[in-house]
């Protein structure tokens, strides 16, 4: 995976944001990469994995034998023979073994950085989530506040006479109503803290709640482009493909002989003889079926990649068209209203009875809502883009 070009293509999609959010962003992602319990087991579980890839292309174990004989005990011991061995494996099969190790290794770490990306774009949601809710709840602060200014006011309306009771519980319910919708964004935004303290280690990170400007949306052909070459997923995949290629050429050198090599000591009453010993192990029935079953799994290999290349394709163009068609939507909402003004000006003609109490909340809740919409396009958006970019991170 070329991890410069992933990190040029990421400083670019975050180059248009402001610093403070761009920080923000980075500092929640850069600590949850670096104390994620997840993601510290992954990478000692990784560092395990590639030790015992290794471990397979040894000698064997070297062989050491003593024998003692005599026909008395007093003569035992003055007869025997040492014998030390030494079996290899032809020089091909230690080099084939050696590229089936590299290539598990560079897989292990494929699928960590598979993990990683999917635990940083998690974290990356739920920041935009808290993000976008911290948004609504500012939003609503006006709204609360002229709530209660309502409530209060006709209930003196109400002891002076200038208001029905219908009004006055109209006012008072409107404003426990909007208490109790605040309250479940609240809880919400709880839930995602502790979730980003799980995500970060079983602590809450240092943030702001910046909003970030929405990242690039880089052109369909690029994306489907880059995912296909660095995905990790298909990466990993790839090297399973190549390491079954091996694994057929391995299963077909392991027809060969086998040498053992070594020395022989035998002594006697008065003489002694030493040389060399060398021999071959011959696997004639032990490896027959050893080549069709690597083939097989090559096989496995390759339809396991071309499946997982055709659904990731499909899955990257409708993630695209989701956030095309959201990102059009969004562009429909411009040009509401400022909030605040929004309700002095209803507020000031409700007081001046221009409109009665039944206008007033109907006009409010109309125009929240469709500012409350706005910020979750946003952040549906928002999170299409993360997701799409993810590949990047």
């Amino acid at each position: 995976m070329n991890r410069t070009l992933i990190i040029t293509v990421a400083a670019a999609l975050l180059a248009a944001t402001p610093a403070v959010a761009q920080n923000d962003l980075r500092r929640v992602l850069e600590s949850v990469e670096r104390n994620n319990l997840t993601l510290q087991a992954e990478a000692h579980a990784t560092a395990g994995r590639t030790f015992e890839a290794r471990t397979g292309n040894s000698l064997e174990p070297l062989s050491v034998s003593y024998s003692s004989a005599g026909d008395s005990p007093q003569a035992l011991g003055k007869e025997g023979e040492l014998e030390v061995s030494q079996s290899f494996d032809l020089p091909m099969l230690y080099a084939t073994r050696s590229r089936i190790a590299r290539t598990l290794a560079q897989q292990y770490e494929t699928e960590y950085l598979a993990l990683r990306q999917q635990i940083l774009l998690e974290a990356k949601e739920v920041y935009l989530e808290l993000c976008a809710l911290h948004g609504i709840m500012e939003l609503n602060r006006p709204r609360l506040a002229a709530a209660e200014h309502m409530a209060a006011l006709f209930a003196s309306r109400y002891e002076t006479g200038d208001a029905t009771a219908i009004d006055k519980n109209r006012t008072e319910v409107e404003y426990l109503l909007l208490k109790e919708e605040l309250s479940a964004v609240d809880m919400r935004m709880i839930e995602l803290s502790q979730r980003l303290a799980v995500l970060n280690g079983g602590e809450m990170p240092e943030c702001g709640y910046t909003m970030p400007p929405a990242e690039e949306q880089m052109p369909l052909e690029v994306l489907l482009a880059d995912w296909e070459e660095y995905a990790p997923e298909l990466t990993a995949l790839r090297l399973q493909e190549q390491g079954a290629r091996y694994d057929v050429r391995l299963s077909r050198q392991q027809a060969l002989p086998k040498v053992e090599l070594g020395y022989k000591y035998e002594y006697g009453t008065g003489e002694h003889f030493n040389g060399f010993t060398a021999g071959l192990s011959i696997p004639i029935l032990s490896n027959r079926h050893n080549v069709k079953r690597a083939h097989a799994m090559e096989q496995a290999a390759k339809a396991n990649t071309e499946s997982a290349l055709a659904q990731q394709r499909s899955s990257v163009r409708e993630l695209y068209l989701k956030v095309d068609y959201t990102g059009r939507l969004l562009e429909s909402f411009g040009g509401l209203p400022d909030a605040a003004g929004y309700i002095d000006m209803l507020g000031r003609t409700l007081e001046a009875g221009q409109i009665n109490i039944v206008d007033y909340y109907s006009e409010l809740d109309t125009f929240y809502s469709a500012l409350e919409t706005r910020i979750r396009t946003d952040l549906e958006y928002r999170l299409g883009l993360a997701r799409l970019n993810v590949i990047y991170m």
